[in-house]
């Protein structure tokens, strides 16, 4: 139901909020399944039809094959909720109602992006036995975490994607500070974000880019790294450098990622059957994620810098 007439004040500058993450950065960068039944298929094909010589004689044909399966994963659905006392509707300021539906949209955002951390997280630990066509069933890892970030780890990881075929987009997340750190290079330093314009970590200006050898670096809020022993927890203000972080550089072929629904506008409504009828806020979310292809996907374990230094 509508909640009418809530506010009567205007606050010029709206709610102070604590720093988070808007969530939603990672939409685009991953392929995308076809949705049946409750379920999201992804195609695989392994194999390579290979041309043999004739040799002018009449002789049989040789007809050769692709190794094609499906992978098929159940979507699953998470919603939030939040209350508010019907009795504060006609008491609080519009930028209040403006901080919570701001809250619950970013809510959906956050979970979108972490679907996807999660099922590199997933491929990079117990990889995926249905690949067909033979080779590597898990993803490779570069780094124990005992060193810093450096540009060693990029150029292998790009030269392993492209020396096995990769040739689409690639992905890095990192945090701000790895991104920073690497900056110390020139070779970095130099380069400018080259990729779709259109997606959201490239239209949002809180998200530093450059894109080297192919790949696209994003550097997003410390709480998306939950990934390792130094994961972030809520709260923290900076990274404990005795620890390491995961992080992963994918090829956007490499993982799939499917959204059944994603419902950033919450809905109010009356909570029925409670003490003064409080406003009930919900939104919802649907989808499902999983890797695909392990020679596209790499894991970068290096350690959680708290500060920059010069190379």
């Amino acid at each position: 139901m509508a909640i009418e007439a809530w506010f009567k004040e205007i606050i010029k500058d709206g709610v102070s909020q604590r720093l988070k993450s808007n969530g939603g950065l990672l939409d685009g960068t991953m392929k995308s399944g076809e949705q049946v039944a409750g379920f999201v298929k992804f195609p695989i094909s392994g194999g390579r039809i290979k041309m043999y010589k004739l040799s002018g004689a009449i002789e049989e044909v040789r007809p050769q094959g692709l190794d094609v399966d499906v992978v098929a994963l159940q979507a699953d659905d998470y919603t939030a909720e939040a209350t508010i006392r019907n009795q504060d509707t006609l008491r609080q300021t519009p930028s209040y109602q403006a901080e919570v539906s701001d809250a619950m949209s970013k809510s959906v955002r956050v979970k979108r992006d972490g679907i996807k951390f999660d099922a590199l997280n997933a491929f990079c630990n117990i990889g995926n036995a249905n690949i067909p066509g033979g080779g590597p069933t898990t993803p490779v890892t570069f780094g124990d975490g005992s060193a810093r970030i450096d540009m060693l780890y990029a150029m292998t990881a790009c030269a392993q994607i492209r020396g096995a075929g990769g040739d689409g987009e690639c992905y890095w997340a990192m945090p701000f500070m790895w991104f920073d750190q690497l900056e110390m290079y020139k070779e970095f330093a130099s380069k400018d974000y080259q990729g779709d314009k259109e997606l959201p970590f490239a239209r949002s200006a809180l998200v530093n880019k450059k894109t080297f050898r192919g790949v696209h670096f994003l550097a997003l809020p410390d709480e998306h790294f939950t990934y390792g022993t130094a994961a972030w927890v809520e709260g923290q203000s900076e990274w404990d450098d005795t620890k390491y972080l995961d992080s992963f550089l994918w090829t956007k072929n490499a993982v799939g990622c499917e959204t059944f629904w994603s419902k950033e506008q919450m809905d109010m409504n009356e909570w029925i059957g409670k003490a003064g009828k409080p406003i009930l806020c919900d939104t919802a979310l649907s989808g499902a994620a999983i890797g695909l292809l392990p020679e596209g996907v790499k894991r970068i374990r290096a350690k959680a810098i708290k500060d920059i230094v010069r190379v």
